[in-house]
């Protein structure tokens, strides 16, 4: 009777231990046989990490085929079984890469050319993808490409700054606007040749600058009562800046163009300017 009873614990403890092991997860329950270690696959990476026991000794290969047979042979695949196997086994591949690889050094000349190089490659993918936007305008037929000129600054405050304004800039303003409405003088029945000539502009343009150095375009027009009188003057304006007799510029984006004198020491040599030669008579209409 006491054997029976002995064999029934026995009985017992083996479905109890047997039931313990089914009710643990597939990942832990796959273990690994090599010459240097038996256990399970999460014990392994611990103790490499651990620095217990070496990577180099370790061989990933027995590790995945080990891995391939225990799935091959069971009855039902779990996907989770198979993620926890790849993070393991990777996080082992890259131990071991870093164990086995040289470490690199690289000198300063050598990652300055690595970065030159990523910037090239950056810029390179830039003008790809800009390249393939013009070719989707050309193919829709756009053949030109708008470009929004640059806000410009503006105060923030709601009042405008009057400090530097004085009576008589004021009233400099409302005569040129006043004068821009003043009817066309009365032509002649005979037209005769015009006596307002680009050269006379050219001196007087050379004339101004020289007294002060820097004038504007609009003060070259005081005095200009038609649009051909404008014309004529902007010719004398292009055929200095051709001569490099002045030079030009402006401050602000559609804002008043500045004449100044271009020392002859600064200009460029002669032989070196295209264009026409200095001392020609230039006339309008010619």
């Amino acid at each position: 009777m006491a054997e029976l009873e002995n064999s029934s614990a026995i009985s017992s403890d083996d479905r109890t231990a047997s039931h313990a092991q089914s009710s643990l997860p597939v990942a832990h329950r796959f273990a690994i046989r090599l010459p240097v270690y038996e256990g399970p696959l999460d014990v392994l990476l611990r103790l490499i990490e651990e620095r217990q026991l070496e990577i180099t000794a370790v061989s990933l290969a027995a590790v995945a085929d080990q891995f391939i047979a225990y799935m091959t042979g069971m009855p039902r695949r779990d996907p989770q079984t198979i993620a926890h196997f790849l993070s393991v086994a990777a996080r082992l591949l890259l131990i071991k890469s870093r164990a086995l690889l040289p470490q690199v050094t690289v000198t300063p000349e050598e990652q300055e050319a690595a970065d030159d190089l990523v910037h090239q490659l950056r810029a390179y993918q830039l003008y790809k993808h800009v390249a393939r936007m013009l070719k989707e305008r050309e193919q829709k037929g756009l053949r030109a490409y708008g470009v929004q000129p640059p806000p410009l600054p503006r105060t923030q405050s709601k009042k405008l700054p009057l400090d530097n304004v004085t009576l008589e800039a004021l009233a400099n303003a409302m005569q040129r606007v006043v004068n821009r409405w003043l009817p066309p003088p009365v032509a002649d029945e005979v037209i005769s040749r015009l006596a307002f000539t680009v050269n006379d502009c050219m001196d007087r343009i050379q004339s101004a600058v020289k007294s002060r150095r820097r004038v504007t375009f609009t003060e070259m027009l005081t005095g200009t009562n038609t649009r051909v009188e404008v014309v004529v003057t902007l010719l004398a304006l292009l055929e200095l800046l051709k001569r490099y007799a002045v030079r030009c510029h402006q401050e602000t984006l559609f804002g008043e163009i500045i004449i100044e004198y271009f020392p002859e020491e600064e200009r460029p040599v002669a032989d070196e300017r295209p264009g026409n030669e200095e001392g020609t008579e230039i006339e309008f209409g010619e």
